[in-house]
């Protein structure tokens, strides 16, 4: 499928990501040329390791007009969903139509304390909205490329959200690593992104359905997140790259069988 395929769902808006500085070093320090977004940087991170989606996701940044109208039409349900960031998908005419949406103060939090200098309680859970919704843009892609249509069963979006915890606590630990001396992830990193990344997250929703899929999402990245801090990088990046391929009941059914740690 060629990259003509996509179609924003509306307008881009006006770039409020800021450019990475190159007069100093910023983490993490893998593939950042100079005048990079944080936003291009991250999807192509998540592409480097799992494949090309062939479109630029900075030009699928929703006004917030479009976001309100979108979410009005997204139905009742969706409005017990964060609004501080969200990913509109839709299939029309074998194209995916796709809008991602950041809310001001996700901006505002990580232009005055910019992640790439490092990671702390003030940015932390601004930066985990923005890796998540940018994650779903990206595998939702990835997902339409490999011939997946049906993209509101409710696997799909349970995939969607098991894969974005998952890339989210292994980007996370990329940036905590940077600033380490040596570079790599300690003990108390991990306990403290657990903590923000899986209990943060109560699935507390008055919709049933809502409620039992954060639950069941969150409680089985967690323990996936325990086996891959286990391996060594190169099995980590072979074994998430697997796990990806798999569906949903197939990556419960994997996660499951994992040893308790």
């Amino acid at each position: 499928m060629q990259a003509t395929k996509y179609r924003s769902t509306g307008p881009p808006s006006r770039s409020v990501f800021y450019w990475l500085p190159g007069w100093k070093a910023v983490a993490p320090k893998l593939l950042i040329p100079w005048g990079m977004t944080l936003l291009r940087e991250i999807q192509l991170l998540l592409e480097r390791t799992y494949g090309p989606t062939g479109v630029n996701l900075e030009k699928f940044l929703l006004t917030p007009s479009r976001n309100r109208t979108l979410s009005e039409m997204a139905g009742t349900s969706a409005a017990q969903i964060s609004d501080l960031g969200r990913v509109f998908l839709r299939v029309a005419n074998e194209n995916l139509r796709l809008g991602i949406h950041y809310d001001s103060s996700v901006v505002e939090a990580l232009e005055e304390r910019n992640p790439a200098y490092g990671l702390n309680d003030d940015n932390i859970l601004p930066f985990m909205v923005f890796i998540e919704e940018l994650d779903h843009a990206v595998h939702a892609a990835l997902k339409f490329r490999e011939g997946v249509r049906d993209i509101h069963n409710e696997t799909f979006v349970r995939d969607l959200e098991l894969q974005a915890k998952v890339d989210t606590y292994l980007i996370l630990q990329k940036y905590c690593a940077f600033f380490n001396n040596p570079p790599q992830v300690t003990d108390a990193d991990r306990r403290w992104l657990r903590a923000c990344v899986f209990d943060h997250d109560t699935g507390a929703f008055e919709d049933p359905r809502l409620a039992r899929r954060y639950r069941e999402t969150n409680r089985l990245a967690r323990r996936y997140a325990g086996h891959l801090d286990r391996l060594s990088p190169k099995r980590r990046t072979a074994e998430i790259r697997h796990f990806r391929k798999l569906a949903y009941n197939q990556k419960r059914d994997r996660i499951a069988a994992l040893r308790p740690h």
